[in-house]
């Protein structure tokens, strides 16, 4: 077989072998695939969306957002109130669809993995050499200084007069960033290195098989400890099914995906039972000041000033189809003045490192149920995050800001006008979305844990875990870097084992 990226018509038979599976081809996939193929073993990725090139990523957001994401664009954590949740779907899975932050691990967050969870070979200088191996791969990098960030520099201009701390973004690709604004549905220059151009290459070029289109439905053990893959193909109106033996097999299908897998395999009941992510509210403020927002690009600048109380405030992307999104829950009269200042406006986000916790319950359906629960603990870092937020824009030359709160009027005062709008603010009233989850799958010690500190899933002599899910706990940032990381050093010990 001479060809590397195979379509499901392009499977014609019904059964394969391979030495390894890897499920998955984002962040944790990818590390999974290249790294063994280039060590010599004989590897299969399964990914469930298709590939898409640099020259098919276009300026049309709803036609990407369709190809390139879960479910058209949101997954819906149902509770009080419901939350919007964005998940990739296509080769290079969410590192394609996001900003391409790359951070290290907070240290906060790894001593607290050591102490209240025990674990134990994942400090600062254990993923030093990880953490620079992905930078070298992915070429990460600040955004070059320009005139066209003005979203941005705003934000700087108010942390000056405000004291607050607030810091570069390294991303993947960011010097040859042009701001073209469109990291959320694939990056048309190329500039943003997603493990599409960079990790999944390396791993074809080296010999690995790469399925798409192909969702798998279960996980089955055979005598020989062998596992059995099944995988139902996209393209096929009869749902044709396919059938993959491996000896190892490395799970990369997301921190929702995957516990719904093992729930349905029934190789980890106790998986999906604690779904960690953060709340993301946000928020458009309109300017004195032309600020062209959409020329601009997302991410370049994070204020940091309140990291340690897990909120993070920074410029989101700007198009007019995000405005109108975040501003679905004002009136028509509303959002057509928005839409009449669109050059004068920008996107913020204020991310919290939430309490709530979610469950993934599998119920027999052929598509996961995310339930989760506000924690009441969340309410006074909402309140707090939208009240430093509006505080930060105002410094910033705001002249006008509108909250993520149904029934909200927008605010023009942000003492007066902001306290009158939370006073008696009911969590089913805010408006939240979130792009990070992650500890579905934790690794650890004790009887909560689904894998041990191997990532290999207890219970089991081949089959680990190499995404989001693995995370002891939400660890306050972005998570891409971590998760990388985590795999790069499972994949490590696991090879020199193998």
């Amino acid at each position: 077989m001479d060809k590397l990226i195979y379509r499901p018509i392009e499977l014609k038979s019904q059964k394969y072998k391979s030495q390894y599976v890897v499920i998955g081809s984002g962040a944790g996939g990818s590390v999974a695939a290249m790294e063994l193929a280039e060590s010599g073993k004989d590897v299969i990725i399964l990914e469930e969306g298709f590939e898409y090139k640099t020259t098919d990523f276009n300026d049309n957001i709803s036609e990407m957002t369709q190809a390139t994401w879960r479910n058209g664009g949101v997954t819906p954590f149902w509770g009080k109130p419901p939350i919007g949740f964005a998940e990739g779907k296509c080769v290079g899975g969410g590192t394609v669809i996001n900003g391409g932050l790359l951070w290290r691990t907070p240290d906060r967050m790894l001593k607290v993995w050591n102490e209240q969870y025990g674990i134990t070979g994942f400090s600062k200088d254990d993923l030093k050499p990880h953490f620079e191996k992905i930078e070298n791969i992915l070429k990460v990098g600040y955004h070059k200084i320009d005139d066209e960030n003005k979203d941005s520099d705003i934000l700087i201009n108010g942390c000056d007069k405000l004291g607050w701390n607030y810091v570069p973004v390294p991303r993947s690709g960011g010097e040859n960033c042009i701001n073209l604004n469109l990291c959320p549905t694939g990056c048309p220059s190329g500039a943003k290195q997603s493990t599409a151009l960079t990790y999944i290459p390396r791993a074809l070029k080296t010999g690995a098989r790469m399925f798409t289109g192909c969702k798998v439905l279960k996980i089955n053990k055979n005598r020989n400890d062998l596992n059995e893959v099944i995988v139902e193909l996209a393209d096929s109106q009869s749902k044709r099914k396919i059938y993959i033996e491996c000896e190892f097999l490395f799970i990369a299908a997301g921190a929702i995906q995957t516990p719904f897998l093992l729930k349905n395999s029934n190789l980890a009941q106790n998986a999906g039972n604690k779904l960690e992510f953060h709340f993301n509210l946000k928020f458009v403020a309109e300017f004195e000041k032309k600020i062209n927002a959409q020329d601009a690009t997302i991410f370049t600048m994070q204020v940091q000033e309140f990291m340690d109380e897990g909120l993070l405030i920074m410029p989101s992307n700007y198009r007019q189809n995000y405005l109108a999104m975040t501003m679905s829950h004002f009136n028509n009269n509303e959002i057509n003045n928005v839409m009449e200042k669109y050059d004068y406006c920008g996107l913020f986000v204020a991310q919290i490192q939430a309490n709530s916790k979610a469950k993934i319950v599998s119920s027999f359906r052929k598509e996961p149920f995310v339930h989760y629960s506000f924690d009441d603990n969340d309410m006074p870092l909402v309140i707090d995050a939208i009240k430093k937020t509006v505080k930060l824009l105002f410094y910033s030359g705001a002249t006008k800001v509108y909250l993520p709160i149904i029934g909200s009027s927008p605010i023009k005062n942000y003492i007066s006008d902001l306290e009158n709008q939370l006073h008696n603010i009911k969590a089913k009233n805010l408006e939240i979305v979130s792009v990070h989850a992650m500890s579905s799958c934790p690794m650890g010690i004790d009887d909560n844990s689904v894998t041990d500190l191997s990532g290999k899933l207890y219970g089991s002599n081949n089959i680990y875990i190499t995404d989001a899910s693995i995370l002891p706990s939400n660890i306050g940032e972005s998570p891409q870097g971590t998760i990388m990381a985590l795999a790069h050093k499972i994949l490590d010990e696991h090879i020199s084992n193998y």
